[in-house]
């Protein structure tokens, strides 16, 4: 289940293209409720300063003056899922970021930079399995900028085995839905 905001990206891209300026009507979701409709203007999310670059250790996402790093780690066993490792870099420190308890088996495996209505930058991170991936993995957690986690999903698994199951990120979409964020578009370490 990956959940793609194509219409509102869509106008953004439309309107940047046709000259018009972000914040044109067609650029900005509607929203029934005026309480949910975002404080910020729809050209600041346009404006998020991000970069992703990927080189031999891996790839990066830049996000307002904090670096996530994410790095497949090598594995000897082709047949094996491999592990990433993920890593936060803010000032000049670097620190690991530990996978959820409740993903262990499982490895980040993409990012996102995001930022919510007030302007505040967050990540996103999907952890599933590598290199091949399941049917049903594709968790997504949100991080502060500091490297902190702030969702979890417990249980991982929604729905009886046996019977379809599905990935628990009933917290995650709680809480990017209060602070106002969009689920981004993920860039995987393997495409």
């Amino acid at each position: 289940m990956r959940l793609f905001p194509v219409a509102p990206v869509l106008a953004l891209m439309l309107a940047a293209c046709s000259g018009q300026e972000a914040s044109a009507p067609a650029a900005t979701p509607a929203s029934s409720n005026p309480a949910t409709t975002p404080a910020a203007p729809a050209a600041a999310a346009e404006s998020l300063p991000t970069s992703l670059t990927r080189d031999e250790t891996g790839m990066h996402i830049d996000c307002q003056g904090t670096r996530l790093h994410l790095a497949a780690l090598p594995t000897q066993d082709t047949d094996a899922s491999r592990l990433t490792t993920l890593e936060i870099e803010k000032d000049g420190t670097r620190q690991a970021i530990a996978v959820p308890k409740e993903m262990d088996g499982y490895t980040a495996v993409g990012l996102a930079c995001v930022q919510d209505r007030s302007g505040t930058p967050y990540f996103v991170v999907q952890y599933g399995e590598l290199p091949f991936g399941c049917s049903f993995c594709e968790w997504y957690y949100l991080y502060d900028a500091s490297g902190r986690q702030l969702t979890h999903s417990t249980p991982p698994l929604r729905g009886t085995e046996g019977d379809e199951q599905e990935p628990n990120n009933d917290e995650y979409e709680k809480l990017i839905d209060t602070l106002g964020i969009k689920h981004p578009e993920v860039n995987y370490i393997e495409d």
